[in-house]
């Protein structure tokens, strides 16, 4: 049988090294596989295997074959945002950029994918795999400045496609880390992605997705995690710091559960046009740090709420002192439900310390229950909106 396991360092059928173009070298890979896996039913596909080392991809590796897993020995990753802001003080580090399986998305060929998954054609992708390799932006404006704005994308995934893994990866300095359309059983998990513009965008519609386990830094651009149309996600066990924000846009059955979720920004998780959605047990900071919002303010909730039939239980909200509140002198908003209907809020935590923090059901809510989610004084609804109210002793 043709050899399905490949070694990017050496594999004799590259013309180029890997070191100076690792896609290149995947791309003819590929090329290889497809040539000696030619029939329906002789197509297991292959694995891809990334020693420790650091490799520049200056060619846009595009993945149009199933079950190919391109694997590294360690996510490698390395705070570059930290590095750049100690400036020449870096002169006595031991090291200045990402170990482990580290590449160094250059893109030299007018692309701006370091991956692209994508193909035509009848059934769409099935389990491919991205495990334990580093994918570097390089180089980055300031993350003060609101993005990244390098333009780089680590994995895009464009066609339909089915049980896809994206597991212990290292993402940094990309303005876009994941951006996957059409994904139906994806698994992200266990990566750590950070000062990135944007971390996780599911585009399309998107069915029974897990993100869980990650870590989510600094998306300062963005979103943290982004989905539409999205069906059945479950979002559980991440850490997300820093410019936090997970966004699900007309999407339904959704569980967002056991996160935790610390910012120097308002707003942490948002629901539009949303339906049966569950949101619980999660944590929830909000604290002073670098940099300012531009796309919230603190009247906007920390969770924020537009759909019927959503649940958020549970959960426990903390506010620092000395977060900077805007607009100024304004009370912060734990939970906002905009609109809907028959939206629940119960056993909420919201803990006071030297700010008061509210809870608001705008005018257009109906039939909306808060059991335990606010002291007496601590909600506010808005006429005419409709609702049930038994205050936190």
């Amino acid at each position: 049988m043709a050899n399905t396991v490949y070694d990017v360092t050496t594999w004799t059928g590259a013309t180029v090294s890997a070191y100076y173009d690792i896609g290149a070298v995947i791309n003819q890979i590929i090329a290889d596989i497809k040539a000696n896996q030619t029939t329906q039913t002789t197509r297991p596909g292959a694995v891809v295997y990334i020693p420790p080392g650091h490799y520049d991809l200056r060619t846009r590796a595009v993945i149009d074959i199933s079950f190919l897993q391109i694997k590294g020995a360690g996510h490698g990753f390395f705070s570059n945002a930290i590095r750049d802001d100690a400036g020449s003080q870096t002169g006595s580090w031991l090291e200045t950029q990402p170990g482990g399986s580290h590449i160094r998305v250059v893109n030299t060929d007018g692309n701006h994918e370091a991956f692209l998954v994508q193909r035509t054609g009848t059934p769409r992708l099935s389990s491919i795999v991205f495990q334990d390799f580093c994918l570097d932006g390089v180089s980055s404006s300031k993350p003060y400045t609101g993005s990244n704005g390098n333009a780089k994308t680590g994995i895009s995934v464009q066609s339909d496609n089915d049980a896809l893994r994206i597991e212990g990866m290292g993402f940094v300095y990309l303005e876009h880390a994941i951006s996957v359309n059409g994904a139906d059983a994806l698994g992200i998990t266990n990566n750590y992605i950070a000062e990135c513009g944007n971390s996780i965008e599911l585009t399309g519609a998107s069915q029974s997705v897990k993100i869980s386990n990650n870590y989510l830094v600094s998306s300062w651009g963005g979103y943290s995690v982004r989905a539409e149309h999205a069906e059945g996600i479950n979002i559980t066990g991440n850490t997300v710091l820093w410019a936090c924000n997970i966004t699900l846009e007309n999407s339904t059955r959704s569980t967002i559960s056991a996160n935790k979720l610390l910012s120097n920004f308002p707003s942490m998780i948002s629901l539009k046009s949303s339906s049966e959605s569950l949101i619980a047990s999660n944590h929830f900071r909000r604290k002073y740090g670098d940099g300012t919002s531009t796309l919230r303010d603190d009247l906007y909730g920390l969770v924020h709420i537009e759909g019927s039939n959503n649940a958020v239980t549970g959960n426990f909200f903390s506010f620092d002192p000395d977060a900077p509140i805007t607009p100024s002198g304004a009370t912060p908003t734990a939970i906002l439900v905009k609109s809907g209907d028959s939206n629940y809020l119960a056993t909420n935590v919201l803990v006071r310390g030297t700010l008061p923090i509210q809870v608001v059901l705008d005018a257009s809510t109906t039939n909306t229950k808060v059991i335990y989610s606010a002291r007496t004084g601590q909600l506010t609804a808005y006429p005419p909106a409709t609702h049930d109210f038994i205050a936190t002793p």
